[in-house]
Protein backbone atom coordinates (compact mmCIF):
# COMPACT_ATOMS: atom_id res chain seq x y z
CA UNK A 1 0.00 0.00 0.00
CA UNK A 2 2.96 2.24 1.08
CA UNK A 3 4.64 1.65 -2.38
CA UNK A 4 1.55 2.55 -4.26
CA UNK A 5 1.10 5.60 -2.53
CA UNK A 6 4.84 6.68 -3.14
CA UNK A 7 3.96 5.64 -6.80
CA UNK A 8 1.06 7.59 -7.42
CA UNK A 9 2.28 10.63 -5.47
CA UNK A 10 5.63 10.26 -7.72
CA UNK A 11 3.47 10.00 -11.04
CA UNK A 12 1.63 12.97 -10.08
CA UNK A 13 4.73 15.09 -9.23
CA UNK A 14 6.11 14.08 -12.58
CA UNK A 15 2.84 15.21 -14.24
CA UNK A 16 2.40 18.33 -12.62
CA UNK A 17 6.40 19.43 -13.60
CA UNK A 18 5.27 18.52 -17.20
CA UNK A 19 2.28 21.04 -17.06
CA UNK A 20 4.57 23.39 -15.81
CA UNK A 21 6.70 23.49 -19.03
CA UNK A 22 3.71 23.06 -21.00
CA UNK A 23 2.12 26.35 -19.63
CA UNK A 24 5.60 27.84 -19.88
CA UNK A 25 6.29 26.82 -23.22
CA UNK A 26 2.45 27.87 -24.10
CA UNK A 27 3.28 31.42 -22.86
CA UNK A 28 6.79 31.59 -24.66
CA UNK A 29 4.51 30.75 -27.93
CA UNK A 30 1.80 33.61 -26.97
CA UNK A 31 4.10 35.94 -26.23
CA UNK A 32 5.86 35.23 -30.29
CA UNK A 33 2.13 35.48 -31.59
CA UNK A 34 1.36 38.70 -30.18
CA UNK A 35 4.09 40.00 -31.38
CA UNK A 36 4.78 38.74 -34.47
CA UNK A 37 1.10 39.03 -35.77
CA UNK A 38 1.11 42.61 -34.32
CA UNK A 39 3.61 43.68 -36.60
CA UNK A 40 2.38 41.81 -39.46
CA UNK A 41 -0.66 43.40 -39.17
CA UNK A 42 0.25 46.85 -37.93
CA UNK A 43 3.10 47.29 -39.79
CA UNK A 44 1.56 48.48 -43.24
CA UNK A 45 -0.15 51.32 -41.12
CA UNK A 46 2.71 52.51 -39.15
CA UNK A 47 5.92 52.13 -40.97
CA UNK A 48 7.47 53.71 -37.70
CA UNK A 49 6.78 50.67 -35.36
CA UNK A 50 9.98 48.67 -34.24
CA UNK A 51 9.95 44.98 -32.90
CA UNK A 52 10.73 46.56 -29.06
CA UNK A 53 7.15 48.24 -29.60
CA UNK A 54 4.95 45.21 -30.23
CA UNK A 55 6.87 43.49 -27.62
CA UNK A 56 6.39 46.41 -25.13
CA UNK A 57 2.57 46.32 -26.17
CA UNK A 58 2.33 42.54 -26.02
CA UNK A 59 3.69 42.79 -22.59
CA UNK A 60 1.57 45.49 -21.15
CA UNK A 61 -1.47 43.88 -22.75
CA UNK A 62 -0.67 40.27 -21.28
CA UNK A 63 -0.46 42.28 -17.83
CA UNK A 64 -3.48 44.08 -17.96
CA UNK A 65 -1.77 47.28 -17.62
CA UNK A 66 -3.00 49.18 -20.76
CA UNK A 67 -1.05 52.26 -21.16
CA UNK A 68 -2.49 53.22 -24.73
CA UNK A 69 1.00 54.12 -26.15
CA UNK A 70 1.09 51.09 -28.82
CA UNK A 71 -2.44 49.64 -29.47
CA UNK A 72 -3.68 47.48 -32.97
CA UNK A 73 -5.78 49.45 -35.27
CA UNK A 74 -6.78 47.36 -37.80
CA UNK A 75 -10.03 45.19 -37.27
CA UNK A 76 -7.28 41.62 -38.17
CA UNK A 77 -5.29 42.77 -35.91
CA UNK A 78 -7.33 43.42 -32.85
CA UNK A 79 -9.80 40.24 -33.56
CA UNK A 80 -6.76 37.83 -34.59
CA UNK A 81 -3.86 39.45 -32.34
CA UNK A 82 -5.52 41.55 -29.84
CA UNK A 83 -8.63 39.63 -28.63
CA UNK A 84 -6.31 36.35 -27.59
CA UNK A 85 -3.49 38.30 -26.02
CA UNK A 86 -5.53 39.40 -23.69
CA UNK A 87 -8.03 36.52 -22.76
CA UNK A 88 -5.30 34.10 -22.98
CA UNK A 89 -2.17 36.57 -21.33
CA UNK A 90 -3.42 37.96 -18.79
CA UNK A 91 -4.78 33.60 -17.76
CA UNK A 92 -1.46 32.48 -18.39
CA UNK A 93 0.47 35.53 -16.86
CA UNK A 94 -1.70 35.04 -13.54
CA UNK A 95 -0.73 30.99 -13.55
CA UNK A 96 2.87 31.48 -13.53
CA UNK A 97 3.04 34.30 -11.11
CA UNK A 98 0.68 32.01 -8.86
CA UNK A 99 3.34 29.14 -9.31
CA UNK A 100 6.06 31.54 -8.40
CA UNK A 101 4.07 32.89 -5.33
CA UNK A 102 3.16 28.75 -4.07
CA UNK A 103 6.95 28.04 -4.98
CA UNK A 104 8.26 30.62 -2.26
CA UNK A 105 5.64 29.50 0.45
CA UNK A 106 6.40 26.16 0.08
CA UNK A 107 10.19 27.12 0.66
CA UNK A 108 9.34 29.27 3.75
CA UNK A 109 6.89 26.15 4.95
CA UNK A 110 9.64 23.59 4.38
CA UNK A 111 12.35 25.98 6.95
CA UNK A 112 9.50 26.40 9.12
CA UNK A 113 9.24 23.09 9.43
CA UNK A 114 12.51 21.95 9.68
CA UNK A 115 12.51 20.19 6.16
CA UNK A 116 14.87 21.95 3.63
CA UNK A 117 18.41 21.77 3.47
CA UNK A 118 20.92 23.93 4.67
CA UNK A 119 23.30 25.76 2.66
CA UNK A 120 24.74 27.56 4.87
CA UNK A 121 28.68 26.88 5.64
CA UNK A 122 30.87 27.60 8.46
CA UNK A 123 27.90 27.39 11.06
CA UNK A 124 27.15 25.36 14.23
CA UNK A 125 24.48 22.63 15.16
CA UNK A 126 22.88 22.42 18.00
CA UNK A 127 21.88 18.90 18.86
CA UNK A 128 18.88 18.89 21.13
CA UNK A 129 16.18 22.02 21.49
CA UNK A 130 16.01 22.34 25.39
CA UNK A 131 13.69 25.63 25.79
CA UNK A 132 13.29 28.96 24.60
CA UNK A 133 15.98 30.89 27.31
CA UNK A 134 18.82 27.57 27.06
CA UNK A 135 18.72 28.29 23.11
CA UNK A 136 18.98 32.31 23.14
CA UNK A 137 21.76 32.01 25.43
CA UNK A 138 24.39 29.36 23.75
CA UNK A 139 23.22 31.52 20.41
CA UNK A 140 24.41 35.22 22.15
CA UNK A 141 26.86 33.46 23.65
CA UNK A 142 28.31 32.45 20.10
CA UNK A 143 27.95 35.35 18.52
CA UNK A 144 29.38 38.09 21.30
CA UNK A 145 32.73 36.49 19.85
CA UNK A 146 34.73 37.53 17.49
CA UNK A 147 35.63 34.02 15.49
CA UNK A 148 32.05 33.24 15.71
CA UNK A 149 29.86 36.28 15.45
CA UNK A 150 28.31 35.67 11.75
CA UNK A 151 28.00 32.00 11.99
CA UNK A 152 24.45 30.81 11.67
CA UNK A 153 22.88 28.19 13.95
CA UNK A 154 21.27 25.25 13.16
CA UNK A 155 18.93 23.04 15.60
CA UNK A 156 18.24 19.73 15.03
CA UNK A 157 15.92 18.53 17.04
CA UNK A 158 13.10 15.50 16.55
CA UNK A 159 10.30 16.42 18.73
CA UNK A 160 10.19 20.01 18.15
CA UNK A 161 7.83 20.71 15.41
CA UNK A 162 9.04 24.31 14.50
CA UNK A 163 11.18 27.12 16.58
CA UNK A 164 9.22 29.06 18.33
CA UNK A 165 9.05 32.74 17.49
CA UNK A 166 11.46 34.23 20.07
CA UNK A 167 14.05 32.28 18.51
CA UNK A 168 13.29 32.76 14.55
CA UNK A 169 15.33 35.04 13.13
CA UNK A 170 17.80 35.39 9.39
CA UNK A 171 20.34 33.15 11.40
CA UNK A 172 18.93 30.48 12.85
CA UNK A 173 17.51 27.88 11.41
CA UNK A 174 15.75 24.27 12.12
CA UNK A 175 16.15 20.95 10.87
CA UNK A 176 13.51 18.26 11.95
CA UNK A 177 14.62 14.79 13.00
CA UNK A 178 17.12 12.83 14.94
CA UNK A 179 20.36 14.00 14.68
CA UNK A 180 21.81 10.24 15.41
CA UNK A 181 20.52 9.81 11.72
CA UNK A 182 23.13 10.61 8.66
CA UNK A 183 20.16 11.40 6.99
CA UNK A 184 19.31 14.30 9.14
CA UNK A 185 23.07 15.41 9.64
CA UNK A 186 23.57 15.38 5.76
CA UNK A 187 20.21 18.00 5.86
CA UNK A 188 21.99 20.32 7.98
CA UNK A 189 25.35 20.06 5.87
CA UNK A 190 27.63 18.61 8.65
CA UNK A 191 30.46 18.79 5.81
CA UNK A 192 30.60 22.16 6.34
CA UNK A 193 29.90 23.03 9.99
CA UNK A 194 32.24 25.03 11.92
CA UNK A 195 31.17 22.86 15.06
CA UNK A 196 28.79 20.80 16.50
CA UNK A 197 27.00 21.31 20.33
CA UNK A 198 25.44 18.32 21.74
CA UNK A 199 23.28 19.37 24.46
CA UNK A 200 21.96 17.41 27.50
CA UNK A 201 18.45 16.78 27.94
CA UNK A 202 17.25 17.91 31.44
CA UNK A 203 14.23 16.52 31.97
CA UNK A 204 15.92 12.50 31.09
CA UNK A 205 19.02 12.57 33.07
CA UNK A 206 18.69 8.64 32.90
CA UNK A 207 19.05 8.30 29.41
CA UNK A 208 20.67 11.65 28.03
CA UNK A 209 24.16 10.22 27.94
CA UNK A 210 22.67 7.22 25.95
CA UNK A 211 21.49 9.44 23.47
CA UNK A 212 24.46 11.81 23.28
CA UNK A 213 26.63 8.99 22.10
CA UNK A 214 24.67 7.58 19.76
CA UNK A 215 24.85 11.29 18.37
CA UNK A 216 28.70 11.17 19.04
CA UNK A 217 29.45 8.27 17.52
CA UNK A 218 27.41 8.91 14.18
CA UNK A 219 29.24 12.27 14.09
CA UNK A 220 32.32 10.36 14.31
CA UNK A 221 31.58 7.81 11.26
CA UNK A 222 29.93 10.80 8.76
CA UNK A 223 32.23 13.79 9.24
CA UNK A 224 34.80 12.84 11.84
CA UNK A 225 36.80 16.08 11.06
CA UNK A 226 33.85 18.32 12.16
CA UNK A 227 34.64 19.83 15.86
CA UNK A 228 32.33 18.17 18.37
CA UNK A 229 31.48 19.90 21.84
CA UNK A 230 29.11 16.88 24.24
CA UNK A 231 27.31 17.69 27.23
CA UNK A 232 27.34 14.79 30.10
CA UNK A 233 25.19 14.31 32.77
CA UNK A 234 27.13 11.44 34.57
CA UNK A 235 31.20 11.82 34.91
CA UNK A 236 31.54 8.41 35.00
CA UNK A 237 30.17 8.45 30.74
CA UNK A 238 33.33 11.15 30.42
CA UNK A 239 35.41 8.10 29.16
CA UNK A 240 33.15 6.57 26.65
CA UNK A 241 33.00 10.53 25.00
CA UNK A 242 36.38 10.33 24.54
CA UNK A 243 36.19 7.01 22.94
CA UNK A 244 33.70 8.40 20.45
CA UNK A 245 36.68 11.16 19.70
CA UNK A 246 34.37 14.15 20.94
CA UNK A 247 36.93 16.96 21.01
CA UNK A 248 35.65 18.50 24.18
CA UNK A 249 33.39 17.06 26.91
CA UNK A 250 31.41 19.27 29.43
CA UNK A 251 29.81 17.40 32.88
CA UNK A 252 28.34 19.86 35.15
CA UNK A 253 27.74 17.57 37.58
CA UNK A 254 31.18 17.12 38.02
CA UNK A 255 31.60 21.17 37.29
CA UNK A 256 28.74 22.20 39.99
CA UNK A 257 30.84 19.91 43.01
CA UNK A 258 34.23 21.39 42.32
CA UNK A 259 32.54 25.29 42.16
CA UNK A 260 30.89 24.33 45.22
CA UNK A 261 33.84 23.41 47.18
CA UNK A 262 35.53 26.30 46.13
CA UNK A 263 33.06 28.87 46.78
CA UNK A 264 33.10 27.26 50.66
CA UNK A 265 36.77 27.72 50.28
CA UNK A 266 37.13 31.15 48.35
CA UNK A 267 33.77 33.07 48.20
CA UNK A 268 33.88 34.86 45.27
CA UNK A 269 35.32 32.08 42.99
CA UNK A 270 31.78 31.18 41.53
CA UNK A 271 30.99 34.81 40.59
CA UNK A 272 34.87 34.83 38.74
CA UNK A 273 34.56 31.89 36.81
CA UNK A 274 31.14 33.04 35.63
CA UNK A 275 32.52 35.97 33.99
CA UNK A 276 35.18 34.26 32.70
CA UNK A 277 33.35 31.61 30.66
CA UNK A 278 30.80 34.39 29.20
CA UNK A 279 30.88 35.95 26.72
CA UNK A 280 28.37 39.10 27.79
CA UNK A 281 30.99 41.05 30.12
CA UNK A 282 34.20 41.24 31.24
CA UNK A 283 37.31 39.14 30.53
CA UNK A 284 37.00 35.88 29.11
CA UNK A 285 39.15 32.62 28.82
CA UNK A 286 40.41 31.95 25.26
CA UNK A 287 42.83 29.12 24.03
CA UNK A 288 44.54 30.28 20.92
CA UNK A 289 47.00 29.55 18.33
CA UNK A 290 50.58 30.37 19.36
CA UNK A 291 52.63 32.70 17.35
CA UNK A 292 55.60 30.77 15.11
CA UNK A 293 58.06 33.40 16.44
CA UNK A 294 57.55 32.51 20.18
CA UNK A 295 59.74 29.19 21.07
CA UNK A 296 59.47 29.96 25.58
CA UNK A 297 56.77 30.35 27.84
CA UNK A 298 58.32 34.00 28.86
CA UNK A 299 58.38 35.17 24.91
CA UNK A 300 54.22 33.74 25.07
CA UNK A 301 54.06 36.33 28.06
CA UNK A 302 55.86 38.72 26.25
CA UNK A 303 53.80 38.75 22.93
CA UNK A 304 50.37 38.43 24.49
CA UNK A 305 51.28 41.21 27.17
CA UNK A 306 51.39 43.71 24.04
CA UNK A 307 47.55 42.80 23.60
CA UNK A 308 46.43 43.19 26.99
CA UNK A 309 46.21 39.53 27.23
CA UNK A 310 47.54 37.44 30.50
CA UNK A 311 48.71 34.05 29.66
CA UNK A 312 48.21 31.07 32.01
CA UNK A 313 49.80 28.11 30.37
CA UNK A 314 50.16 26.11 27.17
CA UNK A 315 47.49 23.54 26.59
CA UNK A 316 49.09 20.89 25.15
CA UNK A 317 46.85 18.18 23.31
CA UNK A 318 44.38 17.41 26.33
CA UNK A 319 47.07 18.26 28.97
CA UNK A 320 47.45 21.83 30.23
CA UNK A 321 50.43 23.59 31.37
CA UNK A 322 49.68 26.01 33.55
CA UNK A 323 51.39 28.72 34.74
CA UNK A 324 55.28 26.82 33.45
CA UNK A 325 58.39 28.07 33.95
CA UNK A 326 60.29 31.01 32.15
CA UNK A 327 62.06 28.41 29.91
CA UNK A 328 59.34 25.99 29.52
CA UNK A 329 59.73 25.15 25.61
CA UNK A 330 56.81 25.54 23.40
CA UNK A 331 55.62 22.16 20.74
CA UNK A 332 54.10 22.86 17.52
CA UNK A 333 50.61 21.97 17.81
CA UNK A 334 50.47 23.79 21.50
CA UNK A 335 47.93 26.41 22.14
CA UNK A 336 48.35 29.36 24.14
CA UNK A 337 45.45 29.61 27.42
CA UNK A 338 44.99 33.40 28.24
CA UNK A 339 42.60 35.78 30.09
CA UNK A 340 41.77 38.55 27.88
CA UNK A 341 38.90 41.09 27.13
CA UNK A 342 38.75 39.91 23.74
CA UNK A 343 40.22 37.39 21.36
CA UNK A 344 43.56 38.34 20.02
CA UNK A 345 43.94 38.48 16.76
Amino acid sequence: MIRLLFSLCKRIGSVTRRQHISVAVFFIALLVFAVTGYMYFELPASPDLSWIDAFWWAVVTMTTVGYGDFFPTSVAGRLIVGFPTMILGVSILGYLLSLVATAILESRIKEAKGMKDIEESGHVIICHFTGVDALLKVAAEVRRDASTENAHIIVVDEHLDELPGDCQDSRTHFVRGDPASDKVLEQANIAEARAIIILADPTDPQNSDNRNLRIALTIDSVFPETYTVVECMKPDNDVFFRRANCDSVVCLASLTGQMLVQELQDPGVGDIVAELTSNRHGKQFYIVDIPEDCSRYQQLRERFAAERALVLGVRRQEDNHLMPGADFAVEAGDKAILVAAGRPA
